[in-house]
């Protein structure tokens, strides 16, 4: 499958808790509003993708599922003096009753305090209890879950492009309690788009509006699943936005409710290339290229090094950075795995054990 990958001006969705309500200083494009409604005086029709005007009804039932998640940091200013000051805002997804939060890592990333505010007004101290930061996700735990309402998580694996997509948050931290809803459709599929974290495979790309302060958020279904982490717009474009697969969030879930952390093998890659192939003497140009090899990694302990060239993965034949970097990602640390390499014109394999990622 032929994939997009998206690096130019891409922005992680998160905003400062303070609103400048002056004009920003960006270089843009007004456009002229034109109206949703029909022209003609045909009534139109409230059933399927194409009916869906009048969202409220599924508005009103996701919202107390939908959280404002702010963070403080400590900063020290040049004097030496510290002070604890709001650093940003996003939104979070209620997971299940006992008053976990899925969200962004990059909505906590650095937090000194994390406050959740939902729909009630009430904010609520959060605890940061999971992270996967190459994944971009986290979750959180309040203990006073009273009035928050778990949102279904559906199946990303079933959606098509031009299905309804609603996006729910806390656009522009507007306000904590009341958050912003845009509407649109599935634009795209399978897109690897490169963030200030790393990169994010199979995302979503949808014109539903997202903006700062919609990162964490969920991209909903028309029948009010999620099926999407709302995480990244394309700073230079227009209703060009990203979200994390919700099948991919899962196994993050899936991990933390079991108690098991993040896989961690220890490399950097990139796709092989004829290229890179032709540069490095390489006997073939498919495969996963190892661009770095971190000391003391499960990579390191079993002698792969730089601009090896993984080729299966127990078992799995690994054309891509994409297929090494999914492959990973379905294994849980402790579990050993046989790896195939390439080096020079010499195939290898080794017995790995997939490490457990560090505490960042």
């Amino acid at each position: 499958m032929k994939r997009l990958v998206i690096a130019t001006a891409l922005l992680l969705a998160t905003a400062g808790c303070t609103l400048n309500t002056s004009t920003p200083d960006t270089t843009t494009t007004e456009a002229t509003v034109v109206s949703a409604v029909p022209t003609t005086s045909t009534t139109p029709t409230t059933s399927g993708a194409y009916g869906l005007f009048d969202i409220s009804p599924l508005v009103r039932t996701a919202e107390s599922g939908v959280v404002a998640v702010t963070q403080d940091q400590v900063i020290t200013d040049f004097l030496g003096n510290t002070q604890e000051l709001p650093a940003g805002a996003g939104t979070g997804v209620v997971i299940d009753d006992q008053g976990h939060i899925l969200t962004n890592y990059h909505v906590i990333q650095n937090a000194s305090k994390v406050t959740v505010t939902a729909h009630d007004g009430k904010a609520r101290p959060a605890t940061v209890v999971s992270s996967a930061p190459l994944q971009d996700l986290a979750v959180l735990e309040v203990s006073d879950a009273t009035d928050l309402v778990p949102l279904p998580l559906g199946d990303s694996d079933s959606i098509e492009v031009g299905d309804a997509a609603i996006a729910i948050g806390n656009a522009l931290a507007l306000n904590a309690s009341e958050p912003t809803v845009s509407l649109g459709i599935i634009s795209a599929l399978h897109r690897q788009i490169q963030t200030e974290l790393g990169t994010v495979e199979d995302a979503i790309q949808t014109d539903a509006a997202i903006n700062p302060g919609n990162s964490g958020g969920p991209l909903l279904n028309a029948a009010g699943q999620v099926i999407g982490i709302n995480t990244a717009i394309a700073g230079n474009a227009q209703n060009v936005g990203f979200a994390i697969p919700i099948n991919n969030a899962k196994r993050v879930l899936d991990r933390f409710e079991r108690g098991v952390g993040q896989p961690y093998l220890g490399v950097a890659v990139s796709d092989n290339s004829q290229a890179a192939a032709g540069q490095l003497n390489l006997s073939i140009d498919t495969g996963a290229l190892l661009t770095q090899v971190y000391p003391g990694s499960a990579a390191d302990r079993v002698g792969l090094q730089q601009y090896d060239v993984v080729v299966t993965f127990n078992g799995v034949d690994i054309t891509n950075a994409s297929d090494l970097v999914n492959a990973i990602n379905d294994t849980d640390p402790g579990q050993q795995i046989q790896l195939e390499y390439v080096r020079g014109d010499t195939h290898e394999t080794v017995t790995i054990t997939i490490g457990q990622r560090p505490s960042s």
